[in-house]
């Protein structure tokens, strides 16, 4: 009984701190003002002027923003969090490598993206602390490049934020794997010990 009570504290040593984290998911969804389509990638994602989107938005305040210099090496953004989008609309990909929200002016400001997407971020009305569910961000750009370096742009403004969670959206794999394996090394010693 003993050895399957360690073997069970070492299963939740390893599987919590894979779950924990300081980040948190903002949900923002808005109305499309504007559309610069030159690449294609607002049609192909069947978003046109006036239609709803959303964007889902990873921030960090333990951690400090960055940005990507051309040399390759990262360069801290001093006084920033760590920011990454999760998921946005535009299907294409980014030449920016920026992951930071800078507190400015009574708001904040945010260049942010993931592979397929950018998104630059202004708000003046509130800063980033103040944010709730139900809060307005004032604008939203997301931009992206096609294959042949065609560029989409959309304007989104007044978005509202919908959701704000610690966790992220979908499940995280590794976390589950750790304990569905755990519990494989449970029934293994479980046959083997009684």
């Amino acid at each position: 009984m003993k050895n399957i009570l360690s073997i069970l504290a070492l299963l939740v040593i390893l599987v919590i701190p894979a779950q924990a984290s300081a980040s948190y998911y903002y949900t923002l969804e808005g109305t499309v003002g504007s559309i610069s389509d030159g690449g294609g990638l607002a049609s192909a994602a069947g978003i046109s002027v006036g239609d709803t989107v959303r964007y889902v938005i990873e921030i960090d305040t333990d951690r400090t923003g960055f940005y990507t210099k051309n040399n390759g090496k990262n360069k801290d953004v001093k006084g920033s969090y760590y920011s990454s989008l999760y998921s946005g609309t535009l299907n294409g990909m980014t030449t920016r490598n920026y992951n930071y929200l800078n507190p400015h002016n009574g708001g904040f400001y945010s260049q942010t993206g993931n592979e397929q997407t950018y998104l630059e971020i202004s708000n003046w009305s509130s800063g980033f602390g103040d944010l709730t569910i139900g809060s307005t961000v004032n604008q939203i750009f997301e931009a992206a490049f096609n294959e042949n370096w065609g560029y989409t742009q959309i304007a989104t403004s007044n978005l509202k934020i919908t959701n704000i969670s610690n966790v992220a959206p979908t499940p995280i794999p590794g976390a589950a794997f750790i304990m569905l394996g755990g519990l494989g090394v449970v029934g293994v010693v479980r046959r083997k010990f009684f």
